[in-house]
């Protein structure tokens, strides 16, 4: 719709008559002329007069459209914008600024980052705004209002937008946006909110609702940011197998996608662990597309074990680099638990053969017929063969064993009556059935189910099938809703069960080792799965899991370490003393703002490191499309600027409506042009003069 601000000279469109009127008064001047024969006045009658007739009527009407349109251009015509009757309107207005200083806005472009270009336009766009306007400025990460005043305060505003700094973290823009309109004033009546961000994620329909009902007085404009060109980002590097040993050959999938617009070609990729080079492929990437790779190296000592994957600089640095932490047991101490010496005497001799010389296991035998105080604070693998007698404390005990990330591996004994009934609720162990007994000289026979758990891969048997155990007695079971069943018998039913508790994890046998209930001792396939068992059940990983930049990081530590001196490095090498929760044994780290590894030392020696990734949100090809933002939220009510657009122009022409006068004047200068085309005289017609 089109207004215009000086409607009084409107009036001038009275003189776009004149012409017509001229035109029609010449038309009662008639001249008579001689002709010497009536033939060539019928001629010209019906060639000439109705040419010229045409002629005459089109150039008045040209003229009568380059008056209108001269007179319409002194008129200040305008498109109605967003806040055209403010113009007229001496009230109170209220300007919101909310500046995304999230990772994505780290993007390179021509003149300097996103965020850059942010508050280059901010500060334009502020200098543009009426001088009686109240500003509000928020950052989103963290939120917090850096400015609230007047907008004549130029310095104070260029002062705090430049000290907006750049983070690595997620940002929760519609929130912040909730948050900063509900707190404005209500008082002013003009309400407008300035969003420059590069906007990730559409909002829900909780804010969709919020912004359409409980804010519906304020004018939102979303200042589009520059798009992505040039970026390769490195998304996952996952171990292929739980199962980690220092002279084991460890594979890492790693995960690269060409994110922008152009073919990048010759791009090294490079593994580093411990800060050592140890494999590096070089390969091409088409735009959009994304390619897997498989490293494989030898970690070469236990402990924690820190890599990084890393790719060359571009556009967009933060996924450029990936780090990660391995957790590779140095010592696992093994806590077994039996009735009687010859009880455990076969689980006892698998334990020493995988020890060795160097005592990579340390096994703590107890028997106990009846299972009472279990003191589990150095321990990291606990084995209970046939435990049937447990006393309330010993159950308190092994749960708070589990809790801690400890694992156990539960050899249950066959019985013709279920377990105690708050000991199998307690620990969550499958509900009891039925023993099963076969006749003698049969077997039951056992398979795999999951042939990529992490007990079978990569394991070096040539027949698998034949060195699974026969089953001559187990109790039948039927797992819980978490439990995985690994091995089973031919009758369907488990015999080997994997499941989480709690924070840690659980093997449960249904059959007990020995060969009055099976011949897994007996089998090649025994010592290596006990092996495996052990590893994974004792490799903290729940400590060196990454997270996302900015998140909360729970490290769980042992009560005997609880009063030391706790430590934290940032990847910038920024030192923070921790406060371990001494109720919940752990540390609670939440300051992980930076990208990159870190490492947790007590009283000096390193304990365990962790890494903060980008988190995928923030990846700079994540973005909602503005347009749609727009019609979500309603084009009465929001508008979007397209990158590259003159923020202060575009804006002012969206709030106040968009001037139409060049309009006006390129239409009468055009129509002038006809009309001195039309209007001029046919020198071919015209006879000279003797």
């Amino acid at each position: 719709m089109m207004t215009f601000l000086s409607p009084a000279i409107l009036w001038g469109l009275f003189a776009a008559s004149i012409p017509i009127i001229i035109h029609l008064f010449s038309l009662t001047k008639t001249k008579d002329i001689e002709f010497s024969s009536i033939r060539f006045l019928e001629e010209m009658k019906h060639e000439s007069i109705r040419n010229l007739q045409l002629k005459q009527w089109l150039l008045v009407l040209l003229r009568t459209l380059i008056i209108a349109s001269l007179v319409l251009m002194f008129a200040r015509p305008t498109t109605e914008g967003f806040v055209s009757s403010w113009l007229q309107s001496d009230v109170d207005s209220k300007a919101v600024i909310i500046m995304d200083n999230s990772a994505s806005m780290g993007l390179e472009h021509e003149n300097g980052t996103l965020l850059d270009n942010a508050k280059i336009q901010a500060k334009s766009l502020i200098r543009e705004l009426d001088e009686d306007t109240h500003i509000d400025i928020f950052q989103t990460n963290p939120f917090q209002l850096i400015y609230s005043g007047s907008q004549d305060r130029a310095q104070r505003i260029s002062q705090s937008i430049n000290a907006i700094e750049q983070t690595l973290v997620y940002d929760d823009l519609w929130g912040v946006i909730r948050t900063s309109l509900e707190n404005a004033d209500e008082s002013k009546i003009n309400k407008e909110c300035f969003i420059f961000s590069d906007i990730q994620i559409h909002p829900d329909t909780s804010t969709l609702n919020f912004l359409q009902n409980e804010l519906q007085d304020w004018k939102y404009y979303f200042i589009g940011q520059a798009t992505l060109n040039d970026n390769i980002g490195i998304y996952e590097v996952l171990p292929v197998s739980q199962i980690k040993l220092p002279d084991h050959l460890m594979k890492l999938n790693t995960v690269v996608s060409n994110e922008g617009s152009i073919e990048k070609r010759n791009v090294p990729i490079e593994l580093y662990l411990n800060e050592e080079r140890v494999g590096q492929v070089v390969t091409a990437f088409d735009p959009d597309r994304s390619k897997e790779f498989l490293f494989q190296a030898y970690p070469g000592r236990s402990g924690v074990i820190r890599g990084v994957m890393s790719i060359p600089d571009d556009d967009f640095d933060y996924d450029n680099i990936q780090s990660f932490e391995l957790s590779i047991p140095q010592q696992i101490r093994c806590t077994l638990i039996g009735r009687s010496v010859e009880d455990v005497f076969l689980l006892e001799e698998a334990l020493r053969s995988i020890s060795g010389e160097n005592e990579y296991i340390r096994i703590e035998r107890k028997i106990m017929n009846s299972i009472d105080n279990l003191f589990l604070e150095k321990t990291d693998v606990l084995i209970l063969h046939r435990p049937n007698d447990l006393s309330k404390q010993a159950l308190d005990d092994i749960q708070r064993f589990t809790e801690k990330g400890g694992g156990l591996i539960w050899m249950s004994d066959i019985m013709d009556s279920p377990l105690d009934p708050t000991i199998s609720s307690s620990l969550k162990l499958p509900t009891f059935v039925q023993s099963m007994n076969t006749n003698e000289g049969s077997f039951f026979q056992t398979s795999m189910t999951q042939i990529d758990h992490p007990l079978f891969a990569d394991l070096s048997v040539r027949k698998m099938a034949a060195e699974l155990p026969e089953i001559f007695k187990y109790n039948r079971v039927r797992p819980r809703s978490n439990q995985q069943m690994v091995i089973k018998t031919n009758t369907g039913d488990p015999y080997l069960l994997d499941y989480r508790y709690m924070g840690g994890r659980i093997f449960y046998f249904t059959s007990p080792i020995g060969l009055d209930w099976n011949d897994l001792a007996m089998r090649g396939l025994f010592v290596p799965l006990i092996h495996r068992m052990i590893i994974l059940l004792a490799t903290d990983e729940e400590n060196t899991i990454p997270v996302y930049a900015g998140s909360e990081k729970v490290i769980d530590i042992p009560k005997y370490l609880l009063n030391g001196s706790w430590e934290v490095y940032s990847p910038s090498l920024k030192k923070t003393l921790v406060i371990p929760d001494y109720q919940n044994e752990r540390l609670v780290i939440d300051n992980t703002h930076e990208i990159g590894s870190y490492e947790v030392y007590q009283n000096g020696d390193l304990f365990t490191a962790f890494s903060t990734h980008l988190d995928q949100k923030e990846r700079p090809n994540k973005r909602a499309d503005g347009h749609d933002v727009i019609k979500r939220i309603g084009s009465d009510r929001a508008q979007y600027i397209s990158p590259g657009q003159h923020i202060s122009n575009v804006i002012q022409d969206i709030r106040y409506g968009k001037a139409l006068w060049k309009n006006f004047l390129i239409l009468a200068i055009v129509l002038m042009l006809l009309e001195s085309i039309i209007g001029r005289p046919d020198r071919r017609s015209v006879k000279p003069s003797e």
